[in-house]
């Protein structure tokens, strides 16, 4: 692009040495007027000359212009010609190179400032000669410039409009590349999120319910010696119990496929507690205050975070007795438990925790663990942010599906 200007400079330069030798052969300019003549276009050469290494200072670079048309005015001037044709190319030259090279405003500046100036000569000669020829001459002369001054701006607009264009599709193609990175994240993200909540969800399930097979049949086996019945009796309930970890194990599974049983949340909890309570002997009171939320996402979180607080209490605390209190708002979702377990003096969060905290805080929640005479759990579920559907289904595993 660079050569290609370069180029032009030298041709411009070129066309106004062989109109300006021309010029002076037609003059039969000699001495002084020669000499005036020749300074002049000089320092016009030197001006032209000069526009290339100061194209990028744009103030400078438009007073070039405005210097060019005074310089062919000083030459017209002379001339002892009133009109030297020769001379008055020069005009037309410098209108087309401000129109293509200065900025659209700039250039109609430049260009109606040269036009103006180009009839100076032209008036003065109507002056002197008044007729219809030298005033048909002007008007020609007149249009001729207004028209290559109207093309040119036409097609200055027309590459500004290519510009503008260009930099929007490059700036199209930048968006859309970092939307398309974006979207290759997002599905990164969503594929690890998608992956953990399948965890949990098969921990919640099988943990849940192998905690209670664990101690039916060490009850079981207490059993086994001192009272044959009751040991039969719990041997049935553990069989059960492990017909009830392959039902969830597919309720998981048809969840991911988008089937829910129809259970409403507080009576899922309620058969929740109730199941647990017999399959480990735990004594477990259960409080539910408000009215229940329709959020199906916040309704399966606070099922499995009351199975996984009901799972740790008796696996690891050892807890005979359970506190559980749920109270819904129309904004939050509060759960408090507590147990009577052992407790722990260092908390570790697991697996279970994990768990807990992870879907607290995906609606934005908080939850506290706390040991002391116990085991506690205090958070709550914020609903303003996450409201994912109408359906008041939640997963659970039933009698009806151990088949």
């Amino acid at each position: 692009m660079d050569k290609n200007k370069k180029f032009l400079y030298v041709l411009k330069i070129i066309i106004f040495s062989i109109l300006f030798f021309t010029a002076i052969y037609f003059e039969s300019a000699q001495q002084q007027r020669l000499y005036v003549l020749t300074g002049i276009f000089v320092g016009f050469l030197a001006n032209n000359i000069g526009k290339y290494y100061i194209k990028n200072q744009k103030k400078l670079y438009f007073m070039s212009f405005i210097l060019d048309a005074a310089l062919i005015y000083a030459m017209e001037s002379y001339s002892r010609l009133l009109i030297n044709y020769f001379f008055h190319s020069f005009y037309i030259i410098v209108l087309l190179e401000a129109s293509l090279m200065l900025e659209q405003r700039k250039g109609i500046i430049v260009g109606t400032v040269t036009v103006l100036v180009s009839m100076i000569k032209y008036v003065y000669l109507i002056y002197y000669k008044f007729n219809m020829s030298n005033i048909s001459q002007m008007l020609f002369f007149l249009m001729l410039n207004v028209l290559i001054l109207i093309i040119a701006a036409f097609a200055q607009h027309n590459k500004q409009e290519k510009e503008r264009k260009d930099i929007l599709y490059k700036e199209l193609l930048d968006a859309h590349k970092k939307l398309k990175e974006y979207t290759d994240v997002q599905k990164k993200l969503s594929v690890i999120e998608e992956r953990n909540r399948i965890a949990r969800d098969i921990h919640d399930t099988l943990g849940h319910n192998m905690t209670a097979l664990i101690m039916q049949l060490q009850m079981a086996e207490h059993y086994m010696k001192t009272d044959s019945s009751k040991s039969e009796q719990l041997l049935t309930n553990s069989l059960k119990t492990a017909k009830d970890s392959m039902s969830g194990i597919r309720e998981v599974v048809e969840t991911l496929r988008g089937k829910e049983s129809a259970l409403s949340p507080d009576k899922a909890i309620k058969i929740l507690v109730d199941e647990f309570s017999e399959k480990t002997g735990a004594v477990i009171d259960l409080k539910i205050t408000g009215e229940v939320t329709k959020n199906y996402g916040a309704n399966t979180a606070i099922y499995h975070i009351l199975q996984e607080a009901l799972t740790n209490a008796v696996r690891h605390g050892n807890a005979t007795r359970i506190w559980m209190e749920l109270n819904y708002s129309n904004n939050f979702i509060k759960f408090n438990i507590k147990d009577n377990g052992s407790g722990a003096e260092v908390l570790n969060e697991g697996f279970g925790m994990k768990g807990i905290r992870e879907r607290v805080k995906f609606f934005n929640g908080d939850v506290e663990f706390a040991s002391g005479d116990g085991f506690y759990i205090n958070g709550f579920l914020n609903l303003n942010d996450n409201f994912i559907g109408n359906d008041t289904c939640v997963v659970l595993h039933s009698e009806d599906n151990n088949d």
